[in-house]
């Protein structure tokens, strides 16, 4: 037979245990916050990456229209200063759209982290919840054995079973 201290004893390791599901729930939030912090940063820069490809390329399209309409004239002249811009904008067009892959992969695997990271939190939730309904089972059986006993204690001697 268990007594008040052994019920005592159970409840206060199920408040520690349930101490430690929420101090592990507390961490999961975190990491599940710093997980939707950096798709929030991956995000932000893919779109910072698409203006600049934007950019350039309305920059590629008016040096287009500026050869053919103010440059045509003086293009033997100037064609190697063109062809040179050109050029550097279709690099700098291309390295954009290459790391805007990169970035969209980055994306993706953040998205997977919050996700992973949601999961995680989700189950130290229950997991804490668990431990509550330890705690209340424990709190239960302590003031059940107490009740009994009290109830044993006003029990007349000649009455009590031993």
């Amino acid at each position: 037979m268990q007594t008040t201290t052994d019920f005592a004893r159970q409840l206060h390791d199920a408040r520690q245990f349930k101490r430690l599901r929420e101090l592990r729930e507390r961490a999961a939030l975190s990491a599940l916050h710093a997980a939707e912090a950096a798709l929030q940063t991956a995000i932000q820069v893919m779109q910072e990456r698409r203006a600049t490809i934007l950019r350039l390329q309305n920059e590629r399209h008016t040096l287009a229209e500026r050869i053919v309409g103010e440059l045509a004239p003086d293009m033997v002249r100037l064609v190697d200063y063109v062809s040179a811009l050109q050029f550097k904008l279709d690099d700098r067009l291309e390295r954009a759209e290459y790391a805007l892959i990169d970035d969209q992969q980055a994306v993706a695997e953040a998205q997977v982290k919050v996700n992973k990271a949601r999961q995680a939190w989700l189950q130290t939730v229950s997991r804490h919840g668990a431990a509550g309904t330890l705690v209340d089972d424990a709190n239960q059986a302590l003031r059940r054995d107490r009740e009994v006993r009290a109830e044993r204690e006003d029990l007349p001697q000649s009455m009590q079973i031993a």
